[in-house]
């Protein structure tokens, strides 16, 4: 009897824990883009998560995604972006850095990517984790400690992918915890935008992601 009081008493913390974490809260619909906080038990820095939907076929919008060198056009104040080291194609580390505004000293983050496809229903998951160690902290860069990101596509009807983007960060240094979470808040939108514009721009049109299936004429 006391072993199952305390499963019990277990299982209700386990589940009111779950509760807590997954309520967001909309602060941002612009454009058919919604960004999404929530607090974070970790940190009084905020997880964000945008959704929107995006008019790409899948092997577009991951090449986009995949094409390290050109994250300047769409991804607000990159300075630099290159891949470090290529596992496969769907399995690699790249270094970014970003522009700060002063007086905040530019961040930089080493990141390991990792994208797979169910094969069932098409839906592509990509995981970003930031690997800090990987090379040494360059000195005009204060080095990213904690990024973990999470793209999630969804073929929605044919020719319109639904996208899921969820990230947790902490840029690092002495930045008040008010400011990167007004930041965290207005950027996504920019991005987003500008990621839309750049699939619309038929940069990538044509394009095939090694691994990736089409998976049209589908609703979910």
């Amino acid at each position: 009897m006391l072993r199952f009081t305390i499963f019990i008493l277990y299982t209700c913390f386990i589940w009111t824990d779950t509760i807590a974490q997954s309520v967001w809260e909309l602060v941002i619909a612009d454009n058919d883009i919604e960004v999404y906080t929530r607090n974070n038990s970790d940190s009084n820095i905020k997880e964000v998560k945008i959704h929107a939907r995006i008019e790409s076929s899948m092997n577009e919008l991951v090449s986009a995604l995949e094409d390290v060198s050109a994250h300047a056009e769409w991804v607000p104040f990159t300075l630099e972006s290159k891949i470090l080291k290529k596992i496969s194609e769907s399995d690699l580390y790249y270094y970014v850095s970003s522009d700060f505004p002063f007086p905040a000293k530019d961040r930089d983050v080493v990141i390991h990517y990792l994208r797979e496809q169910d094969e069932q229903s098409g839906v592509v998951t990509t995981n970003s984790t930031a690997v800090p160690e990987l090379i040494a902290p360059l000195e005009d860069f204060i080095r990213v400690p904690l990024f973990n990101s999470q793209y999630i596509l969804q073929p929605y009807t044919d020719g319109v992918i639904e996208v899921l983007y969820t990230v947790q960060t902490n840029p690092g240094g002495n930045l008040p915890v008010w400011i990167v979470n007004f930041g965290i808040t207005r950027g996504p939108i920019k991005t987003m935008n500008a990621l839309k514009h750049l699939i619309a721009s038929g940069k990538y049109a044509d394009t095939y992601a090694v691994g990736i299936k089409e998976y049209s004429d589908r609703t979910y």
